[in-house]
């Protein structure tokens, strides 16, 4: 029974790996189901733990996981803050099976090495991704955020700067195998091929914050690794360093290999970027923290603050600050960076302590360092570079990295090894208090958690079928799901897409589903109000209802969320042209395209049918139709079927979606702006 927990572990890491890194709550929140199934299991064996917890490191971890789990909950947007939630719980889970649990050093050297199994794993689509230079994905409908670099891989993630994240963590352990652990010259070798293997993972990706923290990691891992050396015989200092000079060797030829491709070396020599347009997505979070400086707006709000505060120069929607430091201050404020900070500090020092414990016998003639040196030395090191490649991406917000850091985190917090019994664990108390409190956390956050699946479900397998042309059905789904569960936003988004797209396939019932459209929107808006997404494309369904003030007003409330984003003036553009005022939608299309980005490309499009039009002096109340004018928003769907447009006096027809939708524009809360 001791290897189910570990097991279940496992399963967990597997899922979440497959599944793009549980990107998505439908993935994440299974995965994380798994580590509270594993925390309950742990019941059978909280008397077979070993090692000696330490009680600051542990007390420390406690409390920030306490706070940004119960400031989570109090977010003004619950859904979007549903993520983090389920990666703080169980990135706590996580922690505290290791550090209380998992303490036996072969357990936790299985587990690492589970890690790397996945790293290799990760390395075959890879591979393909960057030979092929192409979007391709080993889900077919999961999507890849590389843009017009396609050569960038990234595994089975959706970033390459979480597969980077990922790669650059086992390269570090696997190192910390070789030159410190136990075993023949066959495990040897093949560890040291992973190693190698990783590093070549981390090139390929493309992440520039990738090749700086795995440098530093690196380097730390060197410098502990002379630090242990130096206490060593003279023998065992001569074996070691023939061991990782060859090492180093194999390293520096993959990097050499690396280099020999032209795409790499450009993205090398863009490290030193100072027109990256992450110091703009930065100065949209500290414009965030000013609103609420000590504890923060909420759980992952940034999706809707970094719209409202973006650049003009940024046009991709900014979905993350790129510094988990800054979004932690930006969504938990002062707060959740100050218990942080004494998390990252007590657990580095108990690290610290463990390593010059474990190094400092090696001044005992015969003495075997066995796997909780080599365990000590890696997680120090992946701690550095994390520290390094959290300042310009976001791990932490994916679940997989999140886990496979708070795993590092409880190996710090305890180092493992026998049983200690009462009278030398001063720390038994509270160290028991935990364990039996982790079995509690694990049973909680599935009850929690278990009744949300299906509803994620149903959303995701309507998004599917929308994007693959199956609009019937994906209606019919988003429909189901809206009659369980009225909390989802995404199913409002899918069944108000879906019916809009049908009232122009069929051509019967538009009026209906255009209503109904309507109605779905605006449900979504209810729930997420600050969505300036869902504003757009409830301005689409206004106009295609022939609503044409309604259509404009639901434009201005994305303009006050979004107000540097090309979609809007674009937004703007279709409606003004779909009611035959062709000079007004011209000067939108041009406000769109100086601001450039994919509104741009809408613009664009729009700009020569209204020239067209004003040429023929007519005004355009209907839409060609071998030239529908493309109305998708980013990183959401397909592009979608323009929707049946009607005149403007036609809104008297629709009253009651006009005056609900009328009621909600009027009702929505004020946008905040940033404290003076």
């Amino acid at each position: 029974m001791h290897l189910l927990v570990l097991i279940t572990i496992f399963v967990s890491l597997a899922f979440l790996e497959i599944f793009i890194g549980g990107a998505r709550l439908l993935y994440a929140i299974p995965g994380i189901l798994l580590v509270g199934l594993a925390a309950i299991l742990s019941i059978l064996r909280l008397k077979n733990s070993g090692g000696r917890t330490d009680l600051p490191a542990l007390l420390s971890a406690g409390a920030f996981a306490l706070y940004i789990l119960v400031r989570n909950r109090f977010s003004e947007v619950e859904y979007i803050a549903r993520l983090q939630f389920f990666i703080m719980a169980g990135c706590l889970m996580a922690y505290l099976l290791v550090a209380l649990v998992i303490t036996d050093p072969r357990e936790r050297k299985l587990l690492f090495y589970f890690l790397i199994f996945l790293a290799l794993a990760q390395l075959v689509p890879a591979l393909i991704q960057f030979s092929e230079g192409n979007e391709w994905m080993p889900l077919s409908w999961a999507q890849r955020r590389v843009g017009a670099q396609g050569w960038r891989a990234s595994g089975f993630f959706i970033s390459p700067n979480n597969f980077a994240g990922y790669m650059e963590i086992i390269s570090i352990m696997a190192t910390s195998f070789v030159i410190w652990g136990r075993g023949g010259w066959v495990i040897r070798m093949l560890t040291a091929y992973t190693a190698v293997a990783a590093v070549a993972g981390v090139a390929i990706s493309g992440s520039r914050g990738g090749y700086l923290s795995l440098t530093m990691g690196l380097c730390i891992l060197s410098l502990l690794s002379f630090l242990a050396w130096t206490r060593m015989h003279e023998r065992n200092t001569k074996v070691a360093l023939a061991v990782s000079a060859s090492f180093v060797f194999m390293v520096f030829l993959i990097i050499w290999w690396s280099l020999q491709s032209g795409l790499v070396i450009e993205r090398v020599a863009q490290i030193n970027d100072p027109q990256n347009m992450r110091l703009f997505l930065w100065a949209a979070a500290l414009k965030q923290f000013g609103i609420s400086p000590l504890c923060g707006t909420g759980g992952f709000s940034y999706l809707y603050y970094g719209r409202l505060f973006r650049d003009p120069l940024v046009q991709n929607d900014p979905i993350h600050v790129h510094n988990d430091y800054l979004q932690l201050l930006a969504d938990y404020g002062i707060t959740g960076v100050a218990l942080f900070l004494i998390f990252l500090v007590l657990n580095l020092r108990a690290g610290i302590r463990s390593f010059r414990l474990l190094a400092g016998r090696f001044s005992k003639a015969g003495w075997v360092p066995g796997d909780r040196l080599p365990l000590v030395i890696g997680s120090l090191s992946a701690v550095a570079a994390y520290m390094v490649h959290s300042v310009v991406d976001f791990n932490m917000q994916l679940p997989l990295n999140a886990l496979m850091m708070a795993v590092v985190f409880g190996v710090l917090a305890n180092p493992g090894g026998k049983p200690s019994s009462s009278k030398q664990d001063s720390n038994a108390l509270v160290s028991s208090i935990f364990k039996w409190l982790l079995p509690v956390i694990g049973l909680s956050v599935i009850a929690y958690g278990a009744p949300m699946i299906q509803g994620e479900y149903l959303a995701e397998k309507s998004r599917v079928a929308l994007r693959d042309g199956h609009t019937k059905k994906s209606l019919e789904i988003a429909r189901e799901g809206l009659g369980k569960y009225n909390d989802n936003p995404e199913l409002c988004f899918d069944a108000g897409e879906a019916a809009l797209r049908l009232s122009d396939q069929e051509k019967k019932n538009t009026q209906a589903l255009c209503n109904e459209s309507v109605k779905y929107f605006t449900a979504g808006l209810k729930i997420f109000p600050y969505d300036s997404r869902l504003a757009l494309k409830l301005a689409q369904a206004q106009a295609a209802s022939g609503n044409y003030f309604h259509a404009l007003a639901a434009v201005s409330y994305a303009e006050k969320l979004d107000p540097n984003s090309s979609f809007v003036p674009a937004y703007r553009g279709v409606v003004e042209y779909s009611f035959g005022y062709s000079e007004n939608a011209m000067v939108s299309f041009n406000h769109a395209i100086e601001l450039g980005g994919e509104g741009a490309q809408i613009a664009r499009s729009g700009m020569e049918m209204a020239q067209k039009a004003l040429e023929m002096e007519a005004p355009a109340r209907e839409l060609p139709d071998d030239q529908p004018l493309p109305t998708d928003y980013p990183k959401r769907t397909e592009p979608e079927c323009q929707s049946p447009i009607q005149s403007p006096h036609d809104h008297e027809k629709n009253s009651i979606s006009s005056q609900t939708s009328n009621d909600l524009l009027n009702a929505l809360p004020t946008i905040p702006s940033p404290k003076q």
